[in-house]
């Protein structure tokens, strides 16, 4: 168990390193460099991350995840309305505008090394949380009599967040948000088709 302040230096050191990995990817980032960034020494961090530098990045890893769904709260949890979905969106694009060249989610899915089990476990669960936070808002949403008995909740959250993780890969490669506005805009569009009449209009 950590001290408070052992735990700070911990979360210092996953700081640093994430920035070290946003800038240079994570193959080209060393145990040098981390240790320059934080003023570490090579005990310290190994105090820390005995086995070095895997442990680290897999620290880092850890960490990018929960900040991809964490940064979408409380929105996540309360997608019940068509409203609640465009401030949704909104959020998106907003989290995603100072850093389309470089996110957490794109990071996950190309920088850190899935032949590790531990990485495709983790980004599995990153997927498997939103895609079911994004579904619970749609049963609600189809209890609630917003959208036609016949909405596959499960197919349309999935289709949703397809379009996140695409329209985040494309905005990265040409540096444009434009993608992901686009993106998110038709698979809403189409979780709208299932809307009844009179919510559609909401």
């Amino acid at each position: 168990m950590l001290t408070k302040k052992g735990a700070a230096t911990r979360a210092r050191i996953i700081d640093a390193a994430a920035e070290l990995v946003a800038a240079n990817g994570a193959a080209n980032t060393c145990l040098d460099d981390i240790r320059s960034a934080t003023g570490t020494s090579k005990s310290q961090l190994f105090h820390y991350f005995p086995d070095g530098k895997a442990q680290l990045l897999f620290a880092v890893a850890e960490e990018q995840a929960r900040r991809v769904l964490d940064d979408q709260l409380p929105l996540l949890d309360e997608l019940t309305s068509w409203e609640a979905w465009q401030r949704w969106k909104e959020l998106i694009l907003r989290l995603y505008a100072p850093k389309i060249e470089y996110c957490p989610l794109a990071a996950l899915t190309s920088q850190f090394p899935r032949n590790d089990p531990r990485i495709r476990e983790l980004i599995s669960g990153l997927f498997e949380s939103w895609q079911a936070s994004l579904a619970k808002g749609l049963a609600t949403m189809r209890a609630g009599g917003l959208l036609r008995a016949d909405a596959d909740t499960d197919e349309l959250a999935t289709a949703v967040l397809v379009a996140v993780q695409g329209g985040v890969a494309m905005g990265q490669a040409i540096g444009s948000l434009d993608p992901l506005r686009t993106a998110l805009d038709a698979a809403i569009g189409h979780v709208r088709t299932y809307a009844l009449a009179e919510s559609a209009r909401t």
